[in-house]
């Protein structure tokens, strides 16, 4: 992923998250300077789970470039905090602006089945990113294999451990449902392949860094044998981290993160965490765009796509950024 910004999502970021009814702020809309290539300009309507984590700014900036090449709109909309009735209400919005196509993230996909079948009907291209809703409530899915992803993450974290620790697991919420796919998965994994990697507990971060370290501190008071904890979103990495570096504790328990923000690359780079698996928001963004224009031009594009995902430690973090 490009690296556009600088950090659950502290995220996902992760960063970023308290659930408090925050409303959206007034909606950016990008106007592409490039060359026109429809015969009738596109607009899209993006709204994101999180306006600033750099992990959805990721995904805005691919979005924009793409619009970019192809002489779109995008405008971006979203919570400042995590709050899915508000980005459905987004969306409804954009329905009623009669907008071409609408990419989002549906954080509990059951909450936006509705409101993406009213757009479907409407004739409004819906592409999901990073989580997806049924086939039928949707265009098309762009992001990260759930279970390939979650299997990866569990079988670099054991291999780390030498086949034989406990875990301690951090997650947005216990209905994000790309999470919690993924943590099973990766239970699923070390049952199979390492019996002796224990996850031990499974807490929620809000994906806010502040409650990531009071979460990690609590968990080291009640699993003072703990070996590693496993992040599956980005900002509580960081909150890991500090508490962790507090504790003097850093050489002793193993953290494995998620996606490639500033914050999460410093963290490797100092050695504060072992590593993080990356997922490639901007390909999302960008990828999203052009399945709207595909589709608006009268073409199919694939229900599913896989965007990828990377293993970053120091080892070849040089070489990772260095892509980019």
């Amino acid at each position: 992923m490009k690296k556009r910004f600088s950090a659950l999502l502290a995220i996902l970021l992760v960063a970023v998250l308290v659930f408090s009814g925050c409303t959206s702020e007034t909606p950016e809309t990008t106007d592409p300077s490039g060359e026109d290539n429809t015969s009738e300009s596109l607009n899209i309507t993006f709204v994101t789970p999180l306006l600033g984590n750099p992990v959805w700014l990721a995904a805005k900036q691919g979005a924009e470039d793409a619009a970019a090449e192809i002489g779109a709109t995008v405008t971006w909309v979203g919570p400042s905090d995590i709050d899915m009735d508000e980005q459905v209400r987004q969306i409804e919005l954009a329905i009623t602006e009669q907008v071409d196509g609408i990419i989002s993230c549906p954080l509990s996909p059951a909450i936006f089945e509705t409101v993406y079948k009213d757009a479907l009907s409407k004739g409004i291209v819906v592409i999901n990113t990073a989580v997806d809703t049924p086939e039928d409530t949707r265009t098309a899915y762009i992001g990260t294999d759930y279970v390939n992803f979650g299997q990866q993450a569990a079988r670099n974290l054991a291999e780390q451990l030498g086949g034989e620790g406990e875990v301690a697991v951090l997650v947005t919420s216990l209905d994000t449902e790309n999470q919690m796919s993924e943590l099973k998965a990766g239970e699923e994994l070390l049952a199979k392949e390492y019996p002796n990697v224990k996850i031990v507990v499974v807490e929620t971060s809000n994906s806010d860094t502040a409650q990531a370290a009071d979460k990690t501190s609590a968990i080291i008071d009640t699993y003072p044998e703990l070996d590693a904890i496993w992040c599956l979103e980005s900002t509580s990495p960081l909150g890991v981290a500090q508490t962790l570096q507090e504790r003097d504790m850093l050489d002793k328990v193993l953290v494995l993160g998620i996606d490639d923000t500033d914050d999460v690359l410093d963290l490797i780079d100092q050695e504060m965490i072992w590593g993080t698996m990356t997922q490639d928001f901007y390909k999302m963004g960008y990828e999203s765009v052009k399945m709207i224009k595909t589709v608006k031009d009268g073409g199919t594009v694939e229900s599913v796509q896989d965007s990828g995902t990377t293993l970053v430690t120091k080892e070849n973090l040089e070489e990772y950024k260095a892509r980019f």
